[in-house]
């Protein structure tokens, strides 16, 4: 699986130094700062990250470009090719609505597994999604109900989201970050909580109340960590949990 911070460098990032000199501290800053002419070379050159960046903008139709998701497909392939896991997301995105012309379902959830495996965390989610509410949500498509998988896609979505945040915070960042970070972060609260959840419940899988507890646990002091307070959600799913394991406990002693 590929690691939060390859994740990051090799695809997310570009380090701009705002000085000429070799000494300046540089910062790591997104491809959608950069102007379209700029980004434009930076693809054709082939950057992965500036290729994944046009084509959100033409399948967008931003910077005043004309939409066309053929144009955007294209680059998001060959991003994809060099293993730029938002691309690979992308790809299986155009396929999943009508909204481009390009509506396949088959297709959808072969480049979803692909881009899971790829460490999309936007793909891993949607990939354990699947996984819960089988092909009866998706019109008779995609997998069978395996809330084990689910599972386990849930918790890579957890452990990427928590990694790539982990190194955003720890390294010089441009704050033109701060929209991408937010539906990282989104994702990271959503996926501690149905994982967390699942394994309280022994929702289609074994009751785990230890890992429930250890992942909670993780994740709030994570995130005290960066914000100084406890994640409510968190906080509402450790007090169930606890109750449960003291009624356990009770339970064995009777």
């Amino acid at each position: 699986m590929l690691e939060p911070k390859e994740y990051f460098e090799n695809y997310l990032a570009w380090k701009r130094s705002d000085s000429g000199l070799r000494s300046a501290k540089a910062t790591y800053a997104p491809f959608s700062v950069l102007d379209l002419e700029s980004l434009t070379a930076e693809a054709e050159a082939g950057t992965p990250g500036a290729q994944e960046e046009l084509g959100e903008r033409y399948l967008f139709g931003l910077s005043e470009l004309k939409p066309d998701p053929q144009r955007a497909k294209e680059l998001f392939t060959k991003a994809a090719d060099q293993g730029h896991p938002d691309a690979m997301h992308m790809l299986s995105e155009i396929h999943r609505t009508a909204e481009y012309g390009m509506f396949d379902y088959e297709q959808y959830f072969k480049l979803l597994v692909k881009a899971a495996q790829g460490g999309s965390w936007k793909a891993m989610f949607n990939l354990a999604c699947a996984f819960y509410k089988g092909k009866e949500a998706y019109d008779g498509n995609g997998f069978e109900v395996n809330k084990l998988e689910a599972l386990k896609w849930s918790t890579h979505c957890v452990v990427m989201t928590m990694g790539l945040m982990d190194f955003y915070f720890k390294n010089p960042c441009s704050e033109d970050f701060k929209d991408y970070f937010q539906g990282v972060f989104a994702l990271f609260i959503q996926s501690v909580c149905v994982s967390a959840r699942q394994l309280i419940l022994g929702d289609g899988v074994e009751q785990d109340l230890a890992w429930a507890h250890d992942m909670l646990t993780n994740a709030n002091n994570f995130y005290k960590g960066i914000f100084k307070a406890n994640c409510s959600d968190f906080e509402v799913l450790l007090q169930h949990c606890e109750e449960k394991m003291a009624e356990k406990n009770t339970g064995a002693q009777g």
